[in-house]
């Protein structure tokens, strides 16, 4: 019997937050809490907090908010932060008074009456050094350079979208590596289009790397561009991935189910760490 799981995720004030079913043929492991947060330097934080359900239950008005759930945040040795409700595009938050700074231990801790209480933690990653970003109208090609961090481990998600100048109205594009460039990175080639890459740092570790990206449609509309490149913790990293890996097996008949990482332990979810660089530029 199919059986799924699923969390909300804030994603540290980016564009949209998005609830996703997710029906896996994996085996339900009972109700669980489920935490999401992505923390972002310089941000305050967004806790969304839902339980998990087997399939026979899913309502179609998405997954439901725990009542009484008590939701604490912590910061190194840090006392509790206070934190507050809010609703956000329809979806119920926790939301710290306060923004994170780089250098802490962040921990989620929730407890439900009926569930066992959960913990997720993480670290914040540097910047990433991204610069020179790029495009021209009339082309599909956009670049931006990358100096990766020497002698470390590093992991990144890179994001495009337009900003139409007429409505304001911001649209993340589909995209692939353009093969004909970046003959270092054939590992993230693909002959699909994505609206993110996520890659480690293993072919270009400790290298300055001119990255170009392919758009499905050539850029013809005037206004704003956005490169997006964040950082990662590993924990980041290996949830965003799995997310990605769990939603592409959904589209293949045949092929194994994939879990979704999770820090948090006896529950489900991600208390991550996240560091966002956009650079923006005008299309002319």
């Amino acid at each position: 019997m199919k059986q799924f799981f699923v969390g909300a995720i804030g994603l540290s004030m980016l564009l949209s937050a998005c609830e996703k079913r997710e029906e896996i043929s994996l085996p339900y492991e009972g109700d669980k809490i489920v935490v999401n947060t992505l923390i972002q330097p310089d941000s305050v934080v967004y806790i969304r907090v839902t339980r998990s359900v087997p399939s026979s239950v899913y309502d179609d008005d998405g997954y439901k908010d725990i009542p009484g759930a008590a939701v604490t945040l912590t910061a190194g040795d840090e006392s509790a932060w206070p934190l507050q409700t809010q609703v956000i595009k329809g979806l119920s938050y926790y939301v710290s008074d306060r923004k994170a700074v780089l250098g802490l231990q962040y921990k989620v801790a929730v407890t439900a009456p009926g569930l066992q209480p959960v913990t997720g933690a993480d670290t914040l990653p540097a910047a990433p050094l991204a610069y020179n970003a790029g495009a021209q109208r009339g082309s599909s090609r956009v670049e931006f350079t990358l100096k990766d961090h020497p002698s470390s481990a590093d992991y990144y998600r890179v994001r495009i979208y337009m900003t139409d100048a007429a409505t304001g109205r911001g649209t993340f594009l589909l995209f692939r590596l353009d093969p004909a460039f970046n003959n270092s990175l054939a590992d993230f080639f693909s002959k699909d289009n994505y609206n993110s890459l996520i890659m480690n740092d293993k072919r270009f570790n400790g290298k300055q790397v001119t990255f170009v990206l392919q758009t499905v449609e050539p850029i013809i509309n005037a206004g704003e561009m956005t490169v997006e490149v964040s950082a990662l913790t590993y924990g980041t990293y290996q949830y965003l991935n799995t997310l990605f890996a769990q939603r592409e097996s959904g589209n293949v008949i045949t092929g194994s189910p994939v879990r979704v990482f999770s820090n948090v332990t006896n529950g489900y979810g991600i208390v991550g760490g996240i560091n966002t660089r956009k650079m923006v530029f005008k299309i002319e």
